[in-house]
């Protein structure tokens, strides 16, 4: 028992020691560059690409990355077949709270339909880190 316990402590610290020295972004054209770039692994089917390169800037473990990219080269076989061949990607906006937060939202087109992803920044100190990447079918929430 008390090993069990030593190996869970070890693997908290770790995965603590990733959330806590996570990298950040100094300025917000960076932010905007890896959107852009995240954006073109992800319309190029380069999941795994993609959210690499989202990992030094995500205060989350890395397992729970490679996790979602599982999740989502799972599910895309249904994408490609409900919502067709894909045409592109567009940048919709920029969204603020505050000085804290900011949030780009790009349309991922497809002949069919769209989904949209948001990425969201926060900075608590210095920097901006990677809060969150979602994508959603439901469009509404775009419309003003």
């Amino acid at each position: 028992m008390h090993k069990k316990i030593r190996k869970f402590s070890t693997l908290l610290l770790l995965l603590s020691s990733v959330i806590i020295f996570a990298d950040g972004f100094k300025e917000e054209a960076q932010m905007r560059s890896f959107a852009d770039t995240f954006m073109d692994n992800i319309i190029n089917k380069e999941f795994k690409k993609g959210f690499d390169s989202a990992k030094p800037y995500w205060p989350l473990p890395t397992v729970e990355i490679d996790s979602l990219v599982n999740q989502i080269k799972q599910q895309w076989p249904m994408i490609d077949q409900r919502f067709g061949k894909v045409v592109g990607k567009e940048f919709i906006k920029e969204e603020r709270i505050g000085k804290s937060f900011i949030r780009y939202i790009y349309l991922h087109k497809f002949t069919n339909h769209a989904l949209y992803w948001r990425i969201n920044f926060y900075k608590p100190n210095d920097e901006w880190k990677i809060n969150s990447i979602i994508y959603l079918d439901s469009l509404d929430a775009l419309y003003e």
